[in-house]
């Protein structure tokens, strides 16, 4: 047992000189020693590091060894001087990290300062609860894009071993950080698309729908952002408890990805698909229907996205490399919620684009610009073919059409209430009651309303 400690010691001050040499990594003194003693059992020569580098048996003996004697950053040395001296590339998708959180960033933005402009200075719209939600969901969307930046800048994107310590730290701070702005900016989002739906849909029940929605999507953003802020007991372990010199008590970072996520789809869902039937039941064209349906098309490419994260999540609580794990999970979240701000300023872009291609978004009332985004429940009468001045008709019963409560106590007891389904196409048009009163019959009378 000496003799080996001393051949150790003797090859270990040997491999530190040509490793100064060649400007390798310094194996830690366990690791080597798993090496030395994992090789000297094995048919490969300490001096073949091709037959110690291809031997798959031999390398799993060593990581068991190392994983068993070695502390977390020890093991990360080892596996540095391993790669190195094997000549394995390292994975960098650090730029990967920081295109696609600017270039999502820079379109969540587009959409919203469209939105904006449509409603303060084409559309004359007046700025609603939905419209201030939706600027709290794109301020706290701006530090999720940024944040981007100073974790690829801090090595994530990288092999962890490949990563100085203090950086692991740092990437694991800023994804506290980053885990709370991913919840509420999704929360705020969907909030504010609610909100639009109780400005476009009158019926009751629906309306009821919505606010349980609301009810839900606030309760759902309260209770994650406490628990992940509260993960661990003291705090500051969620990003120092890592390489196991801090002691920290802490709920399982997989279990709170999992029911974070699953729940989210489920609440996608179900403020997507909550007015398409309300949609099919418009009176509008073909056409316009197809692309309202499309603009509700992408709410479903956002929980397709919140789906591949799910996914992502699988290796994310348990991973050995979260430098390199943490990629996929982070930039499909800086996808989610960009491309979720961009579905929820879709209509009122929609009535933007109606002044400047109006045969693609044309309109049934001229001068009208038809937004999704702007409209409110409104009433309008179909349009029928004109009659003949010289016609005359013969009618059995006489109705008045009364447009406002003037005269409704003359005919209180006998008028009947019908109310249009809602048209999207009315453009602002406030919502009227109209009121059919019976009147004494007539015959042979001449077209009148």
């Amino acid at each position: 047992m000496r003799s080996l400690a001393c051949l150790v010691a003797v090859l270990l001050a040997a491999v530190q000189l040509v490793a100064a040499a060649e400007n390798i990594t310094q194996p830690p003194d366990c690791g080597f020693k798993c090496i030395v003693t994992s090789v000297l059992s094995s048919n490969c020569s300490l001096l073949d590091t091709d037959c110690i580098c291809t031997n798959a048996p031999l390398n799993k003996e060593i990581t068991l060894c190392v994983t068993a004697n070695c502390t977390i950053w020890e093991q990360l040395q080892t596996k540095k001087y391993s790669t190195e001296t094997c000549h394995i590339p390292g994975n960098d998708r650090r730029p990967l990290v920081r295109i696609v959180a600017i270039v999502f960033g820079f379109l969540g933005l587009t959409a919203f300062a469209l939105r904006c402009f449509a409603r303060l200075y084409v559309a004359a719209q007046t700025w609603g609860v939905d419209d201030w939600i939706i600027c709290a969901a794109v301020v706290v969307m701006i530090p999720l894009q940024v944040i981007a930046i100073p974790l690829s800048q801090n090595g994530l994107g990288l092999d962890m071993w490949n990563v100085p310590h203090d950086n692991i730290t740092k990437i694991l701070y800023l994804y506290f950080w980053d885990e709370m702005v991913y919840v509420t900016s999704l929360s705020l989002t969907k909030v504010s698309i609610l909100f639009f739906y109780l400005k476009v849909f009158p019926g009751r029940g629906f309306r009821y729908c919505v606010y349980t929605l609301i009810a839900l999507n606030v309760c759902y953003a309260i209770v994650f952002d406490l628990l992940l802020a509260f993960q661990c007991n003291p705090i500051p372990g969620a990003w120092r408890s890592w390489d196991g010199t801090f002691e920290a008590k802490c709920i399982s970072i997989n279990l709170l990805g999992w029911s974070a996520a699953a729940i989210n789809i489920v609440l996608d869902l179900a403020v997507i698909t909550l007015p398409l039937p309300e949609l099919f039941r418009l009176s509008m064209s073909l056409k316009k229907k197809i692309q309202i349906i499309m603009m509700f098309a992408v709410g479903f490419f956002v929980t397709f996205v919140s789906i591949i994260r799910l996914r992502s999540l699988i290796a994310f609580g348990n991973t050995q490399n979260v430098t390199q794990d943490y990629v996929e999970t982070g930039y499909w979240s800086t996808i989610e919620v960009p491309v979720g701000i961009i579905c929820a300023c879709m209509p009122a872009v929609r009535s933007l684009f109606s002044l400047y291609f109006p045969k693609v978004f044309a309109t049934s009332r001229k001068g009208s610009s038809y937004g999704f985004g702007s409209v409110g429940p409104s009433l309008k009468l179909s349009s029928q073919p004109k009659l003949a001045s010289n016609k005359q008709i013969s009618v059995k019963q006489e109705w008045t059409v009364v447009s406002s409560d003037v005269g409704r106590e003359r005919y209180r007891s006998e008028e009947e209430l019908v109310r249009q389904p809602l048209d999207l196409d009315d453009g602002d048009a406030p919502a009227r009651r109209v009121t059919l009163v019976k009147g004494p019959a007539r015959s042979n009378s001449r077209d009148h309303v």
